[in-house]
């Protein structure tokens, strides 16, 4: 089955500074957008039975990033579930159309999928001002600051149950406004094969995982701003902390 999507996204939606900016004239830019493509290999057991399962390795699984689409569970004993012969599902999310792949012998470039839309288009509006207004609007935004948030990001594996875990996140950051913890059980222990933001069967990193989290201190400069619970447990599936 192939499925096409068409997405139509605002740019102050992806870049704040772009919502700022105001009215701008001979407005030139180059705008890089990463998605995360890949394909992966389920193998099946027991398909068309009320017994059926899904396993998935990290060998299998070619996102380097987050698996945004999910791989539904049939094990309807009928038409509607998962045919009596199916030996592995093959699944993947591109751009355009699918590259040459090689997971359980299946080439998905094969299928000859390929999106009507074969490029993204920028689209803007043309605002037509009086020569004096116009004039008036440049000479007072010759020199103008626009002013936005941007986001800083870190990942961190393999953090020991029941340690200690003390990181300098990130360093020369000027005046930080907030820090946004999302936990995840780490791959050995979500028994999905993979990471749970990179499997098909969790929905991370739209959900987290309540993990628990004790002591949990935030120092700016060398200064504590925050101490969450001392002596407690913190519950959570993803915590926003303002500074």
């Amino acid at each position: 089955m192939v499925w096409y999507d068409y997405a139509i996204i605002k740019l102050g939606f992806l870049f704040e500074s772009l919502a700022n900016i105001g009215l701008v004239r001979k407005f030139d830019c180059t705008i890089c957008l990463w998605v995360n493509t890949g394909a992966l290999s389920l193998a099946v057991t027991n398909p068309n039975t009320a017994n059926l399962t899904y396993s998935l390795t990290s060998a299998n699984n070619t996102f380097t990033n987050t698996c945004p689409f999910t791989v539904n569970y049939l094990n309807v004993n009928s038409t509607a579930g998962t045919p009596a012969t199916t030996q592995n599902i093959v699944a993947g999310l591109f751009i355009n159309k699918p590259p040459t792949t090689s997971l359980s012998g299946i080439n998905l470039a094969n299928s000859g999928a390929s999106h009507p839309l074969q490029a993204c288009r920028i689209y803007y509006s043309q605002i037509q001002l009086e020569p004096t207004k116009a004039l008036t609007y440049v000479n007072e935004n010759r020199s103008k600051k626009v002013v936005y948030r941007t986001i800083l990001t870190n990942q961190y594996n393999n953090t020991t149950a029941g340690g200690n875990f003390n990181q300098l996140i990130n360093s020369g950051v000027i005046h930080p406004t907030g820090v946004l913890i999302v936990p995840f059980i780490s791959s050995q222990q979500t028994g999905l094969g993979d990471f749970a933001w990179k499997s098909c069967f969790d929905t991370a990193p739209t959900t987290g995982h309540p993990i628990s989290l004790t002591n949990l201190q935030v120092s700016v400069g060398g200064a504590n701003q925050l101490s969450i619970i001392p002596l407690k447990t913190l519950w959570n599936k993803s915590i926003l902390l303002r500074l």
